[in-house]
């Protein structure tokens, strides 16, 4: 019969966001915890039984009791499910640390807490041999252990370790070298790995499940748990599955028109979540005449209030300022309907600095080119 589980990693419970707006932290905040509910009911329509969590199920070990409380009691509630925690670089099992005030608080009878390097029956058919972390930093591979660690003949060993692979990027505060070739060397059906914030296969029975809940702008698949199925000797079945709230998009855009702008609003329309739980942080590279600067405007203001928060970068966005740009400056009219060209003239001067990618006062001078052509376009729709 195979032996079936959830593999998911990185929690990082409590994590603060305090590079995002205050209501928008505590948002993000509660899509990590409410993220439990959802992977039971994952775990639930995949027969699994067990979630196995590979490290940094904290953000870290200085956190209010009443977090700690609430996410144990979230685990609590999802009684159809064995949570299988492994304590990582953010949350190591100290001596005084988190792991200890968890146990002085109680740890719920579906919660198994792996602090030590022993092996774990999981079932009759499988034992799991964990690698937890007792500090950020350990300086030596916490899974070497698992190449001579004892576990009933026939029975499937299955790997439980936060680190980086050589070779392969670390996402946490430190680098915890892990061999690339350790599910081999132990003897593993399967190796479940945490720290790497996006879902990865390193090898056909060594993968990083990610985080479920995405924290950055990263284009690294996160946002998902994995379903194991382990059959015998055969290789593992892993299916990745959808599990986040929050959906981070980071969109790198050249435009050579509005058209090319107004395009992203498909892209995002696109997405399975609703665009209110989608964040973007947006790139642009290209030009724009100052007529179409002045359609950015707009438009951003539209997509700001469409999704849930928009972050942009125009820096390098370059001023393609045409002759009629800068002439329908003058077509303003003032009191007494002169066109003395006086406009046209500051234009042209400052496009010719907002042009130049030399010019110390290149983006002055654009800012300044940008204020003015608004200036002038309000001026226009109120004497219509």
């Amino acid at each position: 019969m195979p032996v079936r589980f959830i593999h998911t990693a990185d929690w990082q419970l409590a994590k603060p966001f305090a590079n995002m707006p205050p209501l928008l932290a505590g948002e993000l905040a509660a899509a990590r915890l409410s993220v439990i509910a959802r992977i039971a009911a994952i775990a639930h329509a995949e027969g699994a039984a067990h979630v196995l969590v590979a490290g940094d199920v904290f953000d870290s070990d200085l956190i209010e009791s009443v977090t700690i409380r609430r996410a144990l009691e979230q685990l609590r509630q999802e009684t159809a499910v064995t949570w299988v925690l492994l304590p990582g670089n953010h949350d190591p099992a100290r001596a005084g640390g988190l792991w200890e005030r968890i146990g002085r608080l109680g740890v719920p009878d579906n919660v198994v807490l792996l602090a030590d390097q022993k092996p774990f029956a999981l079932s009759p058919d499988a034992t799991i041999l964990p690698a937890p972390l007792t500090s950020k930093n350990p300086g030596r591979d916490p899974t070497a252990w698992m190449d001579h660690a004892e576990t009933p003949p026939g029975v499937l060993r299955i790997g439980l370790a936060h680190g980086s692979v050589h070779g392969f990027g670390s996402e946490g505060e430190s680098s915890v070298p892990l061999a690339r070739d350790r599910a081999a060397k132990a003897g593993l059906a399967y190796l479940a790995l945490g720290d790497w914030h996006g879902a990865k296969e390193i090898d056909a029975r060594t993968w990083y499940s990610g985080t479920p809940e995405p924290d950055r702008f990263k284009d690294n698949d996160a946002g998902n748990v994995l379903s194991v199925s382990i059959d015998g000797t055969a290789p593992p079945h892993v299916k990745k599955i959808a599990s986040a709230h929050f959906n981070w998009l980071h969109i790198g855009r050249a435009v050579r028109s509005i058209a090319d702008v107004r395009s992203i609003d498909s892209q995002v329309a696109a997405l399975s979540d609703a665009a209110s739980r989608v964040l973007v942080d947006l790139k642009f590279t290209g030009a724009l005449t100052l007529s179409e600067y002045a359609e950015l405007e707009t438009w951003k203001h539209l997509f700001e209030g469409r999704v849930r928060h928009l972050e942009l970068d125009q820096s390098a966005l370059a001023l393609a300022a045409t002759r009629e740009d800068l002439e329908s400056l003058d077509r303003v009219a003032g009191a007494d309907g002169a066109q003395n060209g006086v406009l046209t003239a500051a234009a042209t001067y400052l496009a010719s600095i907002a042009q130049d990618p030399s010019h110390p006062q290149k983006e002055a001078a654009g800012l300044a080119l940008r204020r003015l052509f608004a200036f002038a376009a309000e001026e226009r729709e109120a004497g219509a």
